[in-house]
């Protein structure tokens, strides 16, 4: 009867957990605690019920996530994982739910890797800012429990369309944890291989289907976001040599490379591409150069941006950001606004948009003659 019970209230809340709204964050709370009671005396002897069991603390999870509250969310998940890792030996169903619980482990670890708008939050370049080191090494497990879910989609039977997008997927996730770990052309490589499995399992893909529409548009952006941090060489050139460099994003490739100073025959060299498609390319395509000069206060040692025209954007055509930075402190220099010898000053380039320091295209800084 308590069993009975227990499943009874685990109907109720996949009603209430569908619906979500009109539901307090505090009663959520306590219905799933009730929940979770009910259901562990009887999942001890039963494979079907541990991994319900599993399913519920993966929804506590979720709901101290969504409140703010991570090392609740990390106790829960953890438990997710270690309830329903033996049922997912004995049932496809269950070792999704478990590959799910694994790639909800590895967001919730990641998370401080990435800022308010869930974009990477470090450029990891060699003197720029780096994260704690209890987050970094929780950026390298979450890591960990993203290919451990890899592993468990890969199992399964890839006949099955729900498999094949699980794995897909799983794949997407990857790129992200690569790419908060300051390793873009990896991240990119892995969205290329997502993309391409999203379109063989979307043969035709249905452009009134939101769900397929919204996937491949993330990617599309991943893409370009992660391209544009990827180095020349190693990078780039890796990417183009493994046929993980789409056609579409061979012009951005290009301009990337001459942002960083590359020459455009290595460029062409690089990419195996043809000089004169490279230098057609170059004079076809700008980029969005975006550039801030601070001053440093004497008095308390911050940094504070300076007001158009020394804080803009322009659109640039073959030239590299070296190249932008030079002419625009050329010009500062001998502008009234540059301040006295004393004062130390510094400039930052950006592509597309200002961001930290860290992913600037360049920047340098000037201080005082000792």
């Amino acid at each position: 009867m308590e069993r009975t019970a227990a499943l009874r209230l685990d109907a109720e809340w996949i009603k209430i957990r569908s619906r979500r709204a009109g539901v307090s964050p505090r009663e959520r709370e306590r219905i799933l605690t009730d929940l979770i009671a009910a259901l562990a005396p009887h999942a001890e002897d039963d494979l079907s019920l541990t991994a319900r069991l599993s399913l519920r603390y993966g929804d506590l999870a979720r709901h101290h996530f969504d409140t703010g509250r991570r090392d609740a969310a990390l106790a829960a998940v953890r438990e997710a994982v270690r309830r329903c890792e033996v049922p997912a030996g004995h049932d496809d169903e269950h070792a999704r739910w478990y590959a799910r619980a694994l790639i909800s482990q590895a967001v919730y670890l990641a998370e401080p890797l990435s800022d308010e708008l869930g974009m990477p939050r470090y450029a990891f370049q060699p003197e720029g800012e780096r994260p704690a080191p209890d987050d970094h090494a929780d950026g390298q497990a979450a890591l960990a429990a993203t290919r451990r879910a890899i592993e468990v989609w890969e199992r399964l039977d890839q006949s099955d369309p729900r498999n094949r997008e699980g794995l897909a997927q799983a794949h997407v996730f990857l790129g992200d944890r690569l790419e908060e770990l300051g390793r873009p052309a990896d991240a990119a490589a892995w969205a290329v291989r997502a993309e391409r499995e999203f379109h063989a399992l979307w043969s035709d893909p249905d452009p009134r289907e939101p769900t397929h529409a919204a996937a491949l548009e993330h990617l599309s952006d991943q893409l370009e976001r992660r391209l544009r941090r990827c180095p020349f060489d190693g990078g780039l050139t890796r990417l183009r040599a493994e046929d993980l460099l789409p056609e579409r994003l061979l012009p951005l490739a290009v301009v990337a490379a001459r942002i960083e100073g590359v020459e455009p025959d290595a460029i062409a060299d690089g990419l195996e591409l043809d000089g004169t498609e490279v230098r057609r390319i170059l004079r076809a395509r700008s980029w969005r150069a975006v550039w801030r000069f601070d001053v440093r206060d004497g008095a308390n040692g911050s940094w504070t941006p300076m007001r158009h025209p020394w804080r803009g954007t322009d659109a640039v055509t073959d030239h590299s950001a070296e190249a932008v930075a030079a002419e625009l402190t050329d010009a500062f220099l001998h502008s009234p606004d540059c301040p006295a010898p004393a004062v130390p000053w510094r400039i930052a380039v950006w592509w597309e948009e200002e961001d930290h320091l860290d992913g600037s295209r360049y920047r340098r800084t000037f201080e005082p003659p000792s």
